[in-house]
C-alpha cells in the first residue's frame, strides 16, 4: 500500500506538536529525510511522493522515539559543529553552538603564530573541539584526552571522517594523567577544555533529553560545578608552556569564579572573559606566566 508522503509527514508533525516538541515541522522533516536517506529539500522537489507501509512505520518509530525525549541528534547520529558534521550517539555529549565560541578564540590566538602549534584538548568527548582545531589549523598537532574509552571510539571515528586522524593523538584517562605515560610528552602551546560544569544537584532539573540521555559523566561538575576548573588550573601548570594559552568553556554565572580560581594560583595572567551570542559569559582565556 502506497501512502502520500506529505500526509505522513504532516501526521508526524502533529504527533510531535502534541508532545510539545519545539520546531515540530523542522524535526519531522529531519527525521523523514534521515529515514529516506536524502536531504530535507528533496522532500519538496516532487509534489506527490509516496511511502510504502514499512517506510511509514519506520518514520513513526523515529517520531515516537523523539516524543519519548531522545535527542534528535542521537536518532540521526548527526550534529553540525563549526560547519562540520559529527557522528554522535549516547556515548558522547552533543556538541553545542556555544562551544564554537571557545574554538574560535583558540583559532584566533593560534593563527597569530606561524610555527607548529601543539594543542591539548582535555575531555574531548565526540572530538568536536580537537577535530575542528585540526581542520582549521593545518599547523596544529593535537592531543585529545578523555576518561571514557567509548567516547574516544566516537572521536576516532570523527577524526577519520574529517581526514585529521594522523594529526590527533587520542589518550584515555583522567584529565592530564595519561600524559605521564607518554615518554615524549611535553608542555603544550594551548590547553583547551569544555569540562563538565553542571552542579550535581541541578542535573535532575535539566530537560529530559539531557538528563536521561546524555552521559552523566560529561555533565556532572561536582557540588558547585567548579570541580574540574580547579584541577585544570593547578594540574595544567605542568603541561602548559610559559606564554601558552589556557582556554575553557564555563557555565552560566561561573566565569568570575573561574577567573578567581586562575588568579589564586598566581601563575596566570591576561585573564579575559568572553560572551557567547546570547550575551552570556561563556569562555575564559588565560596566559601561563
Amino acid at each position: 500500500m502506497q501512502l502520500k508522503g506529505m500526509e505522513v509527514l504532516r501526521k508526524g508533525q502533529k504527533i510531535l506538536e502534541c508532545c510539545d516538541i519545539p520546531a515540530a515541522r523542522l524535526e519531522a522533516e529531519i527525521l523523514m529525510a534521515h529515514m529516506l536517506k536524502c536531504q530535507r529539500h528533496d522532500l519538496y522537489l516532487t509534489r506527490d511522493w509516496r511511502l510504502d507501509g514499512t517506510q511509514a512505520q519506520e518514520f513513526f518509530d523515529l517520531i515516537y522515539r523523539r516524543c519519548e525525549g531522545c535527542p534528535i541528534q542521537y536518532i540521526t547520529n548527526r550534529q553540525e559543529f563549526m560547519g562540520l558534521e559529527f557522528y554522535v550517539d549516547h556515548r558522547v555529549l552533543i556538541p553545542r553552538a556555544d562551544t564554537e565560541i571557545l574554538v574560535e578564540h583558540v583559532i584566533a590566538w593560534a593563527r597569530k603564530r606561524v610555527e607548529r602549534i601543539r594543542i591539548l584538548d582535555v575531555g574531548t568527548g565526540s572530538g568536536a573541539i580537537a577535530i575542528s582545531l585540526a581542520v582549521f589549523l593545518p599547523n596544529a598537532c593535537v592531543t585529545a584526552v578523555d576518561i571514557s574509552g567509548e567516547a574516544l571510539d566516537v572521536a576516532r571515528l570523527n577524526a577519520r571522517r574529517h581526514g585529521v586522524e594522523n594529526r590527533i593523538t587520542f589518550l584515555e584517562g583522567d584529565l592530564f594523567s595519561p600524559l605521564y605515560g607518554c615518554p615524549d610528552a611535553q608542555p603544550f602551546d594551548v590547553v583547551v577544555s569544555n569540562p563538565p560544569y553542571i552542579p550535581t544537584s541541578e542535573i535532575e532539573d535539566l530537560e529530559v533529553q539531557v538528563k536521561d540521555y546524555e552521559p552523566r559523566i560529561a555533565l556532572d561538575g561536582g557540588d558547585d560545578g567548579l570541580k574540574f576548573y580547579g584541577r585544570l588550573a593547578r594540574e595544567g601548570l605542568e603541561w602548559l608552556k610559559a606564554g601558552g594559552l589556557l582556554a575553557v568553556e564555563v557555565g552560566y554565572g561561573q566565569s568570575q569564579k573561574v577567573k578567581a580560581l586562575l588568579e589564586s594560583t598566581g601563575c596566570y595572567g591576561d585573564i579575559t572573559v568572553h560572551k557567547d551570542l546570547a550575551g552570556i559569559e561563556r569562555v575564559v582565556l588565560a596566559m601561563r606566566r
